[in-house]
């Protein structure tokens, strides 16, 4: 789907989707893809088996940009956050996203509420487009 300022963005697949084919079907269509990735860290309280499928997942990004010869970036939520002038508060960074690209709709399928993983993605985006990456 097309967002503005030049910036690509889609939904992650559902299921069980290998990430890496996924990722291959997607740098097909845009040969100079790059990956921008907020780096994984474990949070207070939450459970071992969510930090193994977290960080599992996670890899999987990393993986499949080594394999398919993607540039790959990761940032702290810290580094970004600041530079686009947001706090930890996960509804500033969807007002944020709002402001920026309001052609993107943020609620999924079958939700009713706006999703601050897919504003907090875009904002990424941005953030690696304002540092030239």
């Amino acid at each position: 789907m097309r967002a503005p300022v030049g910036l690509e963005w889609d939904r992650m697949p559902a299921g069980k989707v290998r990430i890496a084919d996924w990722i291959s079907r997607v740098k097909a269509v845009y040969p100079h893809l790059i990956m921008l990735a907020e780096l994984a860290q474990a949070m207070p309280k939450q459970g071992v088996t969510s930090c193994f499928r977290y960080g599992q997942h996670f890899a999987s990004f990393e993986d499949a940009a080594i394999h398919l010869k993607i540039p790959y970036h990761e940032v702290r939520p810290a580094i970004w956050k600041k530079a686009m002038g947001l706090s930890s508060d996960k509804m500033d960074s969807i007002t944020a996203c709002r402001r920026l690209f309001p052609a993107v709709d943020l609620i999924p399928p079958g939700c009713r509420k706006e999703h601050d993983g897919m504003a907090e993605a875009l904002l990424i985006a941005e953030w690696g487009r304002r540092r030239g990456i």
